[in-house]
């Protein structure tokens, strides 16, 4: 199950370190446990003790040790395997992105090209990172369908001929020194959300990713509901959920901010949000430049459908989203790993 929680035991974003006890508080283990991993991270020099300013005020008593993840011990890779995109990021274990590295492809390219495509660019984000290969110790990878949240193989694709059955693991294997996890698109474009997105605030969300296809990520208790085949949320595939006329214009780049899109696109996100009672629904993709010029009218509409108001929001990830929450992907398994001792 994918991760989305807020605060993260091994975020080296607080000024000034952590305490053994903030530690435990974060990560949801006992103090002695917090301090035997931590002792345990220190060795493998991924955390060290914060040696106090000799020239600060001294405070009354012994002070507790601090310490700080040291995020530039190592990296992590996501990429985002799109119909007409492939785009690689890298970040250090803190999330900061450190380089990127975007190949453009055509939606008829084969597997296997489709397959060398990503792993190029990993490559070639990792080298403008000025990192080495072997310092990367997870990557992420997301694209269009269903994917086993187990084995990270693509379990449908209507999107992508030939896509069906490529195992994602398998295939982008040896790229560093540590493993390669894989999922459905629209569930890592929630994950991104709810990490560094426009959904920090929210436990329940819906996330619509609308480019030249649609998708819906459901997060729920702050957590991506992925569902027993890794396809909770594909309503798109409904005729009665009038999407397809959406997609189309999308894809031909046509306006879709006529009332008649405007109905067809919030039918199927009102379908998700009666289902979920979201906190918020978040916008996605290329359709997430549209601004208010689609926002206000799909509120309105959706406030017409739906029991209660919901706020809607664009992301602000542009079209980095789906690899943001890939590096969140990879992230949350070194966690399970470095800090919970967890394979």
């Amino acid at each position: 199950m994918l991760h989305a929680d807020a605060s993260r035991p091994l975020d080296d974003s607080s000024t000034g370190g952590l305490t053994l006890t903030e530690i435990a508080g974060r990560a949801g283990v006992s103090r002695p446990m917090a301090e035997d991993a931590v002792n345990e991270l220190t060795e493998r020099e991924l955390v060290a003790e914060i040696v106090p300013d000799p020239d600060a005020p001294r405070p009354v008593g012994r002070p507790a040790k601090r310490y700080r993840f040291r995020s530039e011990r190592g990296y992590v890779l996501g990429v985002d395997i799109g119909i007409h995109k492939i785009l690689a990021l890298c970040a250090d274990l803190s999330g900061t992105i450190r380089g990127s590295h975007r190949i453009e492809v055509s939606a008829d390219l084969d597997k296997a090209d489709r397959i060398t495509a990503a792993r190029t660019a990993l490559k070639r984000a990792a080298r403008t990172s000025g990192i080495r290969l072997a310092d990367v110790l997870a990557a992420g990878a997301g694209t269009t369908g269903p994917v086993d949240p187990h084995t990270g193989t693509v379990l449908r694709s209507p999107a992508l001929a030939g896509w069906e059955s490529v195992n994602l693991k398998e295939a982008l294997s040896g790229l560093g020194s540590g493993p390669v996890l894989a999922g459905n698109d629209a569930n890592l474009g929630a994950l991104a959300e709810h990490w560094r997105g426009t959904a920090t605030d929210a436990q329940d969300v819906v996330y619509i990713l609308a480019g030249h296809q649609i998708s819906v990520g459901l997060l729920i208790d702050g957590q991506v509901r992925q569902g027993r085949h890794g396809a909770a949320g594909e309503i798109g595939i409904l005729r009665a959920a009038r999407w397809y006329e959406v997609r189309d214009a999308l894809a031909a780049n046509k306006p879709i901010d006529t009332p008649e899109l405007i109905n067809d696109l919030a039918t199927g996100i009102a379908a998700a949000a009666l289902v979920v009672d979201p906190d918020k629904v978040v916008i996605g993709g290329g359709l997430s430049q549209a601004g208010d010029t689609l926002l206000e009218p799909l509120r309105r509409r959706l406030h017409e459908l739906c029991l209660f108001p919901i706020p809607v929001e664009a992301s602000h990830f542009g079209d980095q989203n789906v690899a943001m929450g890939a590096i969140r992907l990879a992230l949350d398994e070194l966690e399970r790993q470095l800090f919970l001792g967890t394979t």
